[in-house]
């Protein structure tokens, strides 16, 4: 199941986060910014995330999950940042993760949908996202769903700078209009 979050889910996200961070950047991000990645730190941030959801009608935080409750990943999108504008267009998906035991089985794509058509009901026509530069299995699964490469940069985090890569939809309704299924895991 695939749903919009809602502030009690901010653990769950938190812990989302902390691993599939760990997971996906493991060798790719310095050691001392995974290791940074405390949870009360994550979950007081993820809360005041999900507070500002329900201020910002641009951003969409999502859940999936299992039908009892499992968090397997989590996406975030709005209005394309400033700093992101110029290059992506409209929208920026801003975080998708999946756990690395649920990967390659449907959800990421389904959480790309929810993405999409989150952003054009939202009247953001075009978007993309950043990805770390050497996070090939990202890479190929962006460009596998008609994902463009369309420039890179580098992006501080905690201090470090980190190269990435935009990859970008000219109109989101060519990823909107894409067939996918909730996986089920039962």
């Amino acid at each position: 199941m695939i749903r919009r979050a809602d502030q009690s889910d901010a653990p769950a996200i938190a812990e989302l986060q902390q691993l599939t961070w760990r997971e996906a950047y493991a060798g790719l991000l310095p050691t001392p910014l995974l290791d940074g990645l405390a949870l009360p730190r994550l979950y007081r941030t993820w809360r005041a995330e999900l507070i500002r959801q329900d201020g910002d009608l641009d951003l969409g935080i999502f859940i999936a999950e299992t039908e009892d409750g499992k968090a397997l990943g989590y996406a975030t999108c709005g209005a394309a940042t400033l700093q992101s504008q110029d290059l992506l267009g409209d929208g920026e998906i801003h975080q998708l993760y999946v756990r690395a035991s649920h990967q390659g089985r449907g959800l990421g794509r389904a959480l790309m949908l929810a993405c999409s058509r989150w952003l054009l009901m939202r009247g953001l026509f075009s978007g993309g996202l950043w990805v770390v530069k050497g996070n090939e299995r990202a890479r190929a699964f962006y460009e596998s769903i008609g994902g463009e490469l369309i420039g890179d940069r580098r992006d501080s985090m905690q201090g470090w700078q980190i190269p990435v890569v935009g990859y970008g939809w000219e109109d989101l309704h060519e990823l909107a209009g894409l067939e996918s299924e909730v996986p089920s895991w039962l």
